[in-house]
C-alpha cells in the first residue's frame, strides 16, 4: 500500500518500478523517461485513473480498455432498467 505524500502542497504517490517495467517505462539500464506525459482523471472520490500518455495525443478515457471493460462488467451485472440483478 502506498502512501499520499505532500510535495510542495501537492499529493503525490509512488508507482512501483516493476509496475512500470511492465508497461515498457523503464529503459534497459532501469531508469525512468524524464519526459513522459502523465494523465490523471478523479473518478469518483478517492478514485483516480492515472494513464501514460504521448504528448498531445490524449485519448478520451472512455476508450482505455480498462475502463470499457469495467463498464461491460457493470452492465452485465444490471438487467433493463439499470438494477442490480441478485445472483
Amino acid at each position: 500500500m502506498q502512501k499520499l505524500r505532500n510535495m510542495d502542497g501537492t499529493g503525490s504517490v509512488t508507482i512501483p518500478k516493476d509496475d512500470l517495467d511492465r508497461d515498457g517505462l523503464v529503459d534497459d539500464d532501469g531508469d525512468l523517461p524524464d519526459d513522459q506525459h502523465v494523465v490523471v482523471d478523479r473518478l469518483d472520490e478517492g478514485c483516480y485513473a492515472v494513464r501514460f500518455v504521448d504528448s498531445g495525443d490524449v485519448p478520451e478515457l472512455a476508450e482505455c480498455e480498462a475502463i470499457e471493460r469495467i463498464a461491460a462488467q457493470r452492465m452485465l451485472q444490471q438487467d433493463a432498467l439499470g438494477s442490480v440483478r441478485a445472483d
